[in-house]
């Protein structure tokens, strides 16, 4: 925020130089357009008795106001212009100092009827040097401000001249004298380079939006107060309102009066100020507090997290150790009741009913093994995978075997296209994990007198595994979502733990692999996994000393 008022005040100062330009522009063509055409300077008639605008003037008026405006531009080009532009005015208004300084004779044109006064020279002067240091490097914007403040006071003092009507000031016993509107554009000039660079320098003590460059614009009033009441104080005694003797108490009650109410507005600013300092501070201080607690409670949160992910591990690796071997004895009584009741007659329904109870424990295992594996991937722990040299044709063949049964129950198609001959560095039962997954699902979602075909080709450094069925498509929303645990899709009549592709990509991830999908509804699906490919096996080498060794 402070800084958003900051860069608008910046803005609005920067605007200064513009509005300097726009009315000191038109003022100066009109002036040499009157002596162009009348050979006077027909602005004078608003003054009587005043001194004239030299064509002169004018022409250095309008040159350092086209350099003025040439610095607003970001051009480089421009900038150069207006360096050329101020070395000119600064050439012919220090030339015409020095002529009145060392009382040179100058050219007929240049004589006192049209030469400038040395008040107009001297501000001239410094305005150009002020304009030739704005982008000079190091320290050229202070000098730059400095020189402007400086060509400020020529032209106030003029006016002040014009103000109580002390001749003396802005006219020499030659008749010589700088004329009001040179004295307004130059004013207006210097007060466009003071701010032609409002973000650096002197005057940013001005330009800030801190409380000192608060108090400072609140104060900047104060300056004017002098002439102000000078003024009316002295048009008072001219128009016999005052007795002259009374001007000064007078000026002296109106000033102490002015400045007191000026010093109590400015307290009542910095007052206001510093309590929104005050508070500013404290809700820092609160919203640190906020934070600190805040951090606090995450840090105690990502504890208790922790915690409870281990007593998670650490139940289930005891739950799993005690379901797992009752089931391990269930499976193994199974298998001993199975062999006794091969040898009795009548036995056959009994052993359905034994091969019931085994197939339920090894679903059981199966189902122990899968929370155990999504509990390690939910925790962000890697699957425990051992890789050996594998061949993909022989898992592939392995994985289609067992899914085979329900295939042809299914009333399915079931197609092979494997590239022969490639290794894959695997966990073999790992892998089968993946591909009964992905060949369960298939069938699942295939309807009658589809199709399901299995791939595998090599790719560089790799091989990749497609699983693709002619199903009814998974919709492009719900893709992101499908390997995510337990997320299942509203659109389907199958529902399961919903943990299958969850732990089938964490099994591939362990692996160094990919798993991903590519499905447009009413067109089936096509799941890519990848496995990383088993470095060739080369014959060793025979030695001098193998059997058989050439020498």
């Amino acid at each position: 925020m402070y800084q958003e008022r900051q860069r608008q005040l910046w803005r609005r100062a920067g605007r200064l130089p513009r509005v300097a330009v726009a009315l000191v522009l038109p003022l100066s063509a009109g002036v040499l357009a009157g002596w162009g055409l009348w050979g006077r300077d027909v602005l004078n008639s608003l003054f009587p008795h005043s001194p004239m605008m030299m064509p002169i003037t004018a022409g250095c008026v309008m040159v350092s106001s086209v350099a003025m405006l040439w610095l607003l531009k970001g051009s480089p080009s421009r900038h150069l212009l207006a360096g050329l532009a101020a070395a000119l005015v600064t050439a012919v208004s220090g030339l015409t100092l020095l002529s009145y300084a060392w009382h040179w004779d100058v050219p007929p044109v240049l004589s006192s009827s049209h030469r400038m006064s040395p008040q107009t020279s001297l501000g001239l002067l410094l305005l150009g040097l002020a304009l030739l240091c704005v982008d000079h490097r190091g320290r050229g914007t202070v000098w730059a401000q400095c020189l402007a403040l400086a060509a400020l006071l020529v032209p106030l003092t003029v006016l002040l001249g014009y103000v109580f009507a002390e001749h003396r000031i802005y006219r020499l016993d030659s008749g010589i004298g700088a004329a009001p509107h040179s004295a307004v554009s130059m004013l207006l000039l210097s007060l466009g380079a003071l701010f032609l660079r409002p973000d650096r320098g002197p005057v940013m003590a001005v330009t800030s939006e801190a409380a000192g460059g608060v108090m400072a614009r609140r104060m900047l009033f104060a300056g004017l107060l002098p002439v102000v009441v000078g003024a009316l104080v002295e048009a008072s005694v001219r128009l016999r309102w005052v007795d002259a003797r009374l001007a000064w108490p007078l000026f002296a009650v109106a000033m102490m009066v002015t400045l007191t109410a000026v010093v109590w507005r400015a307290a009542v600013v910095s007052n206001r100020l510093h309590e929104e300092q005050v508070q500013a501070r404290r809700q820092a201080g609160q919203e640190a507090e906020r934070q600190r607690h805040l951090a606090a409670e995450n840090a105690r949160l990502a504890q208790a997290a922790a915690a409870a992910a281990r007593e998670r591990e650490d139940v289930l690796a005891i739950v799993s150790h005690d379901l797992k071997n009752p089931l391990a004895t269930v499976r193994l009584s199974a298998a001993v009741l199975d062999q006794k009741l091969a040898r009795l007659p009548g036995g056959e329904p009994l052993r359905k009913r034994v091969s019931a109870m085994d197939r339920a424990a090894l679903l059981m295992l199966g189902l122990i093994t899968r929370l155990l594996d999504a509990a390690r991937l939910d925790a962000g722990q890697p699957l425990a995978v051992e890789l050996r040299p594998e061949a993909v044709g022989d898992f592939v063949a392995e994985a289609v075997a067992l899914i085979e049964p329900q295939v042809t129950r299914e009333g399915l198609h079931l197609e092979q296209r494997l590239t022969p001959g490639l290794m894959a560095l695997c966990d073999r039962e790992r892998v089968l994990q993946v591909l009964a997954n992905l060949l369960g699902n298939a069938v699942k979602f295939t309807p009658r007198d589809g199709t399901i075909t299995v791939e595998t080709e090599a790719c560089p450094g790799e091989v990749r595994v497609t699983v693709r069925d002619t199903g009814p498509g998974i919709p492009a929303d719900e893709q992101p979502r499908l390997f995510q645990r337990h997320w299942q899709s509203r659109s389907t009549a199958h529902r399961g733990s919903g943990l299958g592709l969850y732990i089938a990509k964490g099994v591939v991830e362990a692996h160094g692999g990919r798993l991903w999908v590519e499905s447009t509804v009413g067109s089936g699906s096509t799941f890519h996994f990848t496995l990383p490919l088993a470095p060739e096996r080369r014959p060793p080498q025979p030695t001098l000393d193998s059997p058989g060794a050439e020498v």
